[in-house]
């Protein structure tokens, strides 16, 4: 029978391997994000002031990696030196947590900033390793990397089950599972991610310098770099940012428990509407290209936030909060396919690190507080007004100035993948 479906979807080394591999490796998301800081406070100990220094320095290790782990994945591209890399690191978190973390009782804001940093070099480094070598072996292997990348959408329902058991049944060794399931993402890793080596050839652009540092820093004074940049700061984190205190808009329109239970089914609703985006989203880029997929994405951003800003009820706010599930295959597929088809396909990995990597998590580090202190000054709705108009704004601009894609249909990048037609 899986003969008669067409290659590569009937090989497992070829696609569900990395189908297989996203899964495994992104349990640590919910894992860290969902459950981390309940998990430090109440079993290790910790301080709600050192769990925030541990949080904070997750981010600077991301903020750090990013350019370095682009540039080494631009030099290795195929090989998978920055996968097994990963992979050993987070086999080892369940030991770390463990036999290092849990002893200390959060005793000392040393430890907090060591935490802060192996989790934020897991996760945030991590994630862009594994996100650009899936995009690149997309082309290689001639998948949807969408489909692929839908494997996050399907660990945010598994994970939340799966957390609460081992809350419930081995509360002390709940990092462990960080440990079984990184081992799953080495054994893909390891034995089974394979790649079609005729195709090998699509990852480099032979006409272009190969990656250096002066070729970089001839990219990022570019203005096709610089306009994404500017589209992305004024876009992405704003919306981002939202989701931070949502829950806390949505429960303002109840005056018991009940709005947070009726938010979780709005969200799970919201993880349904990702994942079935996920899988017809190569069919909608392959209709308007990645740059119109970029400026929908932040229109969608910008009409999200302006219903938040004049909701009259919760509905509204739901309605609100559904569209995220719209907006993010967009998000999970654009950016790469964009910076791809436009950019030196030898620097693929750097520029996606320093624009919806470095820049983005800059921007929202500086932005986080200052939104947060408006909540409390202006009020949830002006707030929502205010950056739903400055996200609208900047849409315009990335509709208006986005670069077009400089490659044909005939290239070979654009034949290896429904998901890799040029922009038009």
């Amino acid at each position: 029978m899986f003969k008669k479906i067409k290659s590569p979807y009937n090989s497992f080394g070829k696609f569900w391997s990395y189908v297989v591999s996203e899964m495994s490796f992104n349990f640590i998301w919910p894992v860290v994000a969902m459950y981390s800081g309940l998990w430090l406070v109440k079993y290790a100990n910790f301080s709600h002031a050192n769990v925030g220094l541990a949080f904070s320095m997750m981010s600077l290790m991301g903020l750090i990696s990013s350019p370095f782990v682009g540039y080494l994945g631009d030099k290795v591209l195929e090989k998978k030196y920055l996968l097994l890399f990963m992979a050993i690191c987070s086999v080892l978190l369940g030991p770390f947590m463990q036999w290092i973390v849990l002893p200390m009782h959060g005793s000392t804001y040393v430890m907090a900033i060591i935490l802060g940093l192996v989790i934020g070099l897991v996760m945030n480094g991590g994630t862009s390793v594994n996100e650009q070598y899936e995009q690149r072996m997309s082309f290689v292997n001639n998948f949807q990397y969408s489909w692929v990348r839908s494997g996050v959408t399907i660990m945010g329902f598994i994970a939340p089950l799966i957390c609460g058991y081992l809350l419930t049944v081995m509360p002390r060794k709940f990092f462990w599972g960080l440990s079984v399931s990184g081992f799953i993402y080495l054994l893909m890793v390891i034995f089974f991610l394979k790649h079609d080596k005729k195709n090998l050839g699509v990852l480099q652009d032979k006409k272009a310098e190969k990656v250096n540092l002066k070729g970089i820093l001839k990219s990022v004074f570019t203005k096709k770099f610089i306009f994404l940049i500017i589209f992305l700061l004024g876009t992405v984190p704003l919306s981002q940012i939202a989701d931070q205190q949502i829950i806390n808009y949505f429960q303002t329109f109840f005056n018991t428990s009940h709005g947070t239970e009726l938010f979780s089914y709005v969200t799970t609703i919201q993880q349904v509407l990702a994942f079935v985006g996920m899988i017809i989203i190569p069919w909608v880029i392959k209709r308007i290209g990645y740059r119109n997929g970029l400026a929908i994405m932040a229109i969608i951003m910008g009409v999200r936030l302006l219903i938040l800003a004049f909701a009259p009820n919760w509905v509204w706010v739901a309605f609100a909060q559904l569209l995220t599930g719209i907006y993010t295959p967009f998000w999970f597929v654009c950016p790469m396919g964009y910076i791809f088809s436009v950019f030196n396909k030898n620097e693929f990995a750097t520029i996606q690190s320093l624009s919806t990597g470095a820049a983005v998590q800059i921007s929202q580090t500086i932005f986080s507080g200052v939104i947060g202190m408006s909540y409390d000054r202006l009020g949830f709705h002006l707030t929502y007004t205010i950056i739903g108009i400055i996200c609208m704004v900047f849409a315009l601009f990335g509709a208006a100035f986005l670069v077009r894609s400089h490659k044909s249909k005939k290239e070979p990048a654009a034949k290896l993948s429904d998901s890799s037609v040029a922009n038009e």
